[in-house]
């Protein structure tokens, strides 16, 4: 292990979030250039490892009682120089939450959901809708889980630390429902990679589970923005939801000719009402379902959050048809990623339809060999491992 860099992971809960690069360094330990170890919470080593779920649920109780709730993976890095180095890769769906206390104390601090500009006003939700930059804990104590609906706390020293903070990426739901042994996530790479197709029979997909926001609540002067009741309620008639531009698209989509275009349902997110189970595409077939397609398409949602289905699509081939992006990864998009429009939080008739649609009538045949080799060069496993290193040592 002489002149070998050593990583070590020292906590996490999402687990799902971290297999892209928990992957990554697996495969680099296997060609000798890194050694992976885990030095885990007791309830955190029981996600990781137990393949029942009951003991999972068990681990997730205990959690809850005897450990505080989180977002972020940790772990350091002791390279070949014997210098030591932390990070932290904040898993947060929201791009303007961040844990204070590790954006202070670690070396590097990895965003999935990176802002494009990290500046003095905060997050801009739409040109003219600002969120501050906010804490993932909120100011309530006794909200012991972060995704508990309550007012977070401000970043009054975020500035000063900015420079740790780096992008990274959002890649695929989970690749394995347990564990994340090697095998298990070889495994479920693997099912993707095998719904690879180079010859595209279908022009554009997309695949949108609703066509309305949260159901309207109650305004409050005090909004969590971590949910998009609150952020709907407070905003009011200043935004419309991302579902209903989705459901506009999707509509729209319908009228081209070898289209497939889905919303499962026509009802407000979050209410577990599944109107159209035809349209549902089962999550074994999925892979193969987005592989059949040049483009699939995207309405940024979820806090302006760049979706899974980037990767997903990437991986077998297919390229990423998309609203103007508000977060980044670590290297630009190219070939791979197409931008119309402003859509997000917009307004529905501040959106300009006339132009998505003249953007969409001239878009070009996608080249799927080039949208793989643009994906194994930038975005697979190790490629992302080898970054996040090489970030680390040059701290």
């Amino acid at each position: 292990m002489v002149g070998m860099i050593k990583i070590v992971i020292t906590s996490g809960y999402r687990w799902y979030y971290f297999h892209w690069f928990l992957l990554g360094f697996y495969e680099l330990q296997k060609k000798g250039k890194v050694k992976v170890s885990f030095k885990l919470p007791f309830s955190s080593f029981v996600l990781a490892y137990a393949n029942s779920h009951l003991i999972c649920w068990i681990a997730d109780k205990s959690r809850r009682i005897f450990e505080k709730d989180d977002y972020n993976l940790r772990g350091y890095m002791i390279f070949e120089n014997g210098k030591r180095k932390s990070f932290v890769i904040d898993s947060a769906d929201a791009p303007y939450l961040f844990n204070v206390k590790d954006l202070e104390k670690t070396d590097v601090y990895f965003k999935m959901q990176c802002p494009k500009e990290l500046n003095d006003e905060g997050f801009h939700l739409t040109p003219d809708i600002i969120i501050p930059w906010l804490d993932h804990e909120h100011c309530d104590n006794s909200l012991a889980n972060l995704t508990d609906r309550g007012e977070r706390k401000k970043c009054t020293n975020f500035l000063q630390h900015k420079y740790k903070i780096k992008p990274l990426l959002n890649a695929t739901r989970a690749l394995t429902a347990k564990g994340f042994s090697k095998k298990r996530l070889t495994d479920g790479y693997n099912k993707y990679y095998r719904a690879r197709k180079t010859n595209k029979k279908k022009f554009i997909m997309c695949y949108f589970g609703n066509s309305l926001g949260p159901k309207p609540e109650k305004y409050t002067s005090n909004p969590d923005y971590d949910w998009e009741a609150d952020i709907m309620a407070y905003f009011g008639n200043k935004v419309n939801h991302p579902n209903e531009k989705r459901a506009y698209v999707a509509d729209y989509i319908a009228t081209i000719e070898n289209c497939d275009a889905r919303i499962i349902t026509r009802n407000n997110a979050d209410t577990g009402i599944q109107e159209n189970k035809d349209l549902v595409v089962p999550l074994e077939d999925f892979c193969d379902f987005i592989s059949e397609f040049e483009y699939n398409i995207n309405v940024s949602g979820y806090r302006m959050s760049i979706p899974s289905r980037f990767i997903e699509s990437f991986i077998v081939g297919t390229g990423i048809i998309t609203d103007k992006l508000r977060v980044k990864w670590f290297l630009p998009f190219e070939e791979e990623v197409k931008q119309t429009v402003e859509m997000g939080y917009l307004p529905m008739n501040e959106v300009d339809w006339q132009s998505f649609k003249k953007d969409l009538s001239s878009i070009p045949k996608s080249d799927s060999n080039k949208i793989i080799e643009l994906y194994e060069k930038k975005w697979s496993p190790i490629s992302v491992a080898n970054y996040i290193i090489d970030t680390v040592k040059n701290s």
